[in-house]
């Protein structure tokens, strides 16, 4: 068997933007997250920031795709072990997951929020 993990940099780079395309071709919410953080960016830009204010939003609004990321691996995990019936236990995960995403918005485009406007 091919062993795919202790490659170099710029295989694990190639791995990590193929994840990203994969991400952002089958899950609604990382589309969304694309265009709230090219929204944020671009709102900087608008309003006249420096480019330390933009770079500072930048990785603000990166924030919260970054945790829908992790959440996406996981359901697609959870949902691969557990299949398709309902169980009290994966409502209980999934809702947990959720609420991890609710709280990196409301940090990360608060953020974005006092950066571009205070």
């Amino acid at each position: 068997m091919e062993q795919w993990k202790n490659k170099g940099l710029f295989a694990k780079t190639l791995y990590s933007l193929n994840g990203l395309r994969t991400a952002f071709v089958t899950e609604k919410a990382i589309r969304h997250e694309t265009l709230g953080v090219a929204a944020a960016v671009t709102l900087a830009i608008f309003m006249g920031r420096g480019w330390e204010d933009i770079f500072c939003v930048l990785l603000a609004s990166l924030f919260p795709m970054t945790v829908e990321l992790i959440n996406t691996a996981v359901e697609r995990i959870i949902d691969t072990h557990f299949g398709p019936a309902f169980r009290e236990e994966v409502r209980i995960q999934k809702d947990t997951l959720s609420a991890a995403v609710f709280l990196s918005l409301i940090i990360g485009y608060g953020l974005c929020i006092k950066i571009i406007f205070f």
